[in-house]
């Protein structure tokens, strides 16, 4: 089954009911052509959807090769060079090596277009891990082109609290060019004995964050953090390290969704008690009420073919930038699975 008119299929049904106005805005050509430079071998990546929940509406796309489908792709692709379609050598280099790792290390990577400003030139690279290992880090940022990096993410990291698992680090050229400086970011799970700590009270969280060299936060970032942690849903922190691996003034806090949570009644009204603190804070409208119809699976036939298309909305996330609070975001993860595979 052609994977461009399955990806059309699956932008069709999250655009339903009114759903591309109030979620996506204006779906611009960026998104399919993103798309189909991330397609790696024969098989579908991971996809992540991500919005904004106040202003403009926008939408900017992620993808996720996985670490059998890269070795497949590698052992198909024999002596001939293992290759994005349409991007840099470097993102290759970051493939090639990607796909030589030990899958006890490595969960996937991360293709992550700025879709909303039209860029699938210079997407963001990422990669997400199975266990903490600096060495593979290490190895990714050299592979990626940011190899002088390295010893930020092992400052940073060997500073983190225990209990702390940094699950992912990335790189983002077209935004280092921008401010002209390199950093890489790092999404850190905080684990269920953080997240209580922090929930009884800011001071852990306090503690915590100035020894990671977190400075500059106002006091409101610290309880919204805390509100955060007090929700029935994992808690993740997102920074983007330095020089000496110290953090940059931003800070990103996130939460996370799984199916059972759009399936149950009383999960369902946790999210929306959330998602309505979050619009009480003037960071969401009310288009969170939209998310929910973007939670589905679908099977779809063709010729001899079947796929089953998910969606699920996974994560809100908020930002803070300079000491201010920037804005509030949600990300849908959508699969495509082919029958038999």
């Amino acid at each position: 089954m052609d994977r461009t008119f399955v990806f059309e299929i699956l932008c069709a049904l999250l655009a339903a009911d009114g759903r591309q106005e109030s979620l996506f805005g204006e779906r611009t050509p960026a998104v399919g052509e993103a798309f189909a430079r991330s397609l790696v071998g024969a098989g579908f990546p991971e996809l992540w959807f991500e919005l904004p929940l106040a202003g403009e509406p926008w939408l900017d796309l992620h993808a996720l090769v996985s670490h059998d489908d890269a070795r497949a792709a590698a052992d198909a692709a024999g002596t001939r060079r293992l290759a994005f379609a349409n991007l840099s050598d470097a993102y290759d280099r970051a493939l090639a090596w990607f796909a030589s790792q030990d899958a006890r290390d490595v969960r996937q990577l991360a293709l992550s277009f700025d879709t909303s400003a039209g860029d699938v030139d210079t997407p963001a690279v990422q990669l997400l891990v199975s266990r903490p290992d600096s060495s593979v880090a290490a190895g990714f940022l050299e592979a990626a082109g940011q190899g002088g990096l390295a010893e930020a993410h092992r400052a940073f990291t060997g500073r983190m609290p225990a209990g702390w698992f940094a699950c992912y680090e990335g790189c983002f050229p077209r935004r280092h060019a921008a401010e002209k400086s390199a950093w890489v970011r790092v999404e850190c799970i905080v684990g269920d004995a953080a997240q209580s700590a922090y929930a009884a009270g800011e001071g852990a969280l306090r503690d915590d964050l100035a020894r990671l060299g977190m400075a500059g936060l106002p006091d409101d970032a610290y309880a919204t953090v805390s509100r955060l942690a007090r929700s029935p849903f994992p808690l993740e922190l997102q920074f983007d390290v330095g020089e000496g691996g110290r953090p940059l003034p931003r800070l990103s806090a996130s939460v996370r969704f799984q199916p059972d949570d759009w399936a149950q009644p009383a999960r369902r009204a946790e999210i929306a008690r959330l998602a309505g603190w979050v619009e009480g804070m003037g960071l969401s409208d009310a288009r969170w009420r939209d998310l929910a119809g973007c939670a589905f699976a679908k099977r779809l036939a063709h010729g001899d073919a079947a796929v089953t298309l998910s969606c699920l909305p996974a994560f809100v996330k908020l930002r803070w930038r300079a000491g201010l609070p920037a804005d509030a975001k949600a990300y849908l993860l959508a699969r495509i699975e082919t029958e038999g595979a």
